[in-house]
């Protein structure tokens, strides 16, 4: 697990104070680790030249284009190429110096209007290009002048691209369409940044590399401890940081060991079957399908042996899964005719019972696992206001509609992945010991413990686009619930489940267009 801050330009300044470092200093460290990422790039046995190799920097100009600029002195001496495009002039006071020493190391500058006719005179030669127009302190919208060249260096083939602490475009969160450079190593420095973790910095910011400064990263971390300004605000999520259901230890023990995980089937019985089997395989003793819809479900069609019918909550039921496939509130299906009627009675029918078990989960003792249809329905705030014991796991959709629900806001899907570490800190304050799992291209997870001040979050970057599937997420609720039927506590649940949910979409062997939900079991 890995610290994760909002902004690290306080533990810049106090690093520089604990250990009487100079900006210079840090800088050229900076530079250094931007240098070794490029090195095994600029020279290859099975690269031919028609001059010699090149490397481009795009420089701001603030400190992330004077690490730019101090990048580039340190490349020409190596007999290569190195071309600065001048996205901005230098205005600090470590830019225009590091501009000085870089012109007069024997960089050459050019300005961007230049940018796409010098691209194509040393493509064949160009090697690398590093991102050096803005770092974390950036939040906005580029002008055009950026956003065109970040366009042509994205076009730019064959070459790898390298960001600086954060790829230029990769931090507006609130502009969807925005341009990103799209990095194959982002070289952050000192620590990690929240901005690489948004939905869209996924596929701008390629590897990330932590960068020294100076000092090792956990002083640099550590460098102003006891201040709240600089505690870190998530933690990132890595595969040892599991706690897998093994059973190595237990070998006097029976099904009933292992719990026993119930699932409400809906109006859309497959995606409860889907949770069921993904409950059994992550380790629950027994699973249970439960009808609650009014309408006859042949479970024949969807369910083979594995999984159990009970027309109840079982009574040694210990944990429960409610929402995939449940149904949503509506009012349609009111027709005329005879069919018609007779499809709105059936569906009156189904929406009174789906009513009556979710407005029946208050006293229900068991843990719950929430997804999917039951953020449709306005009686989840009722719920949420007794039961604590409780994991959520909505996509961006589905979270829109949960905060509706509680009277938290009307938002679009795109404001809530904009806004989604803001949105899920509301949450957590408003309803704590809940445990909020959002999915998206990163997982963000979050409980606020009612001892505790601020929410804990964790960020999961495992998975990949494969998991975007229909029925993954289902696979995920009934994981969760299994560790919840086993005894596990719903942070420690919501965590284990995510990382092998994730982490089990890169063990499948075919192409990953081709991953489905049972294919994604097969490889827990």
């Amino acid at each position: 697990m890995q610290k994760i801050f909002y902004d690290t330009r306080e533990l810049d300044k106090a690093a520089r104070d604990a250990y009487g470092l100079t900006e210079d200093i840090m800088m050229e460290n900076a530079a250094a680790a931007l240098e070794r990422q490029g090195s095994e790039h600029f020279f290859s046995p099975d690269n031919k030249y028609i001059n010699r190799p090149c490397v481009l920097v795009l420089a701001g100009g603030g400190n992330n284009g004077a690490d730019g600029y101090a990048l580039a002195r340190r490349i020409v001496q190596h007999k290569i190429d190195v071309a600065v495009c001048q996205v901005y002039e230098p205005k600090s006071a470590m830019c225009v110096l590091q501009a000085d020493r870089a012109k007069k190391a024997g960089a050459i500058f050019i300005n961007p209007y230049d940018l796409d006719e010098w691209i194509e005179r040393a493509s064949f030669d160009l090697r690398v290009v590093y991102d050096c127009v803005f770092g974390s302190g950036f939040h906005g919208t580029l002008d055009a002048m950026a956003a065109a060249v970040i366009a042509s260096a994205n076009k730019i083939d064959g070459a790898y691209k390298i960001a600086c602490d954060i790829p230029t475009g990769a931090d507006c969160s609130q502009d969807q369409n925005a341009t990103a450079f799209r990095a194959d190593t982002t070289v952050t420095m000192g620590a990690l940044k929240l901005a690489l973790y948004s939905d869209a910095a996924k596929d701008a910011c390629g590897k990330i590399v932590v960068a020294d400064l100076g000092v090792s990263r956990s002083n640099f971390e550590s460098a102003m401890q006891a201040q709240e300004a600089a505690a870190p605000c998530a933690n990132l999520l890595e595969p040892a940081d599991a706690r897998l259901p093994l059973r190595g230890k237990k070998q006097n023990s029976n099904k009933g060991t292992y719990g026993h995980t119930a699932i409400y089937a809906g109006t859309k019985p497959g995606a409860a079957v889907i949770a069921g089997h993904a409950a059994l395989k992550f380790g629950s003793g027994l699973a249970s399908l439960v009808p609650i819809a009014e309408q006859k479900i042949n479970f024949e069609n969807v369910a083979d042996f594995e999984l159990m019918i009970a027309d109840a909550v079982p009574q040694n039921a210990t944990a429960l899964v409610v929402g995939p496939g449940l149904g949503r509130p509506d009012s349609s299906g009111s027709g005329n005719d005879s069919q018609d009627q007779e499809a709105g009675d059936n569906l009156r029918l189904a929406n009174d019972s789906i009513l009556a078990a979710v407005c029946g989960l208050a006293s229900v003792p068991q843990p719950l696992v929430l997804d999917a249809d039951i953020f449709y329905w306005p009686q989840i705030k009722d719920l949420l206001a007794v039961k604590k014991n409780v994991v959520l796991t909505p996509h961006p959709k589905e979270f829109a509609a949960l905060l509706k629900n509680l009277g938290m806001g009307d938002y679009t899907v795109a404001q809530v992945v904009a806004r989604r570490f803001e949105l899920v800190k509301d949450f957590c304050r408003a309803y704590p010991d809940c445990v909020l799992v959002l999915k998206g291209a990163n997982v963000l997870i979050a409980s606020k413990l009612q001892d505790e001040l601020e929410p804990r979050f964790y960020i999961n970057t495992l998975g990949s686009s494969a998991l975007a599937k229909g029925g993954s997420g289902d696979v995920l609720a009934g994981m969760t619930a299994a560790l919840l039927a086993q005894g596990y506590l719903t942070l420690e649940a919501a965590v284990t489940a995510s990382i092998a949910h994730a982490s089990a979409c890169h063990a499948f062997d075919g192409a990953d267009y081709a991953l489905t939900p049972f294919g994604l079991m097969e490889k827990l």
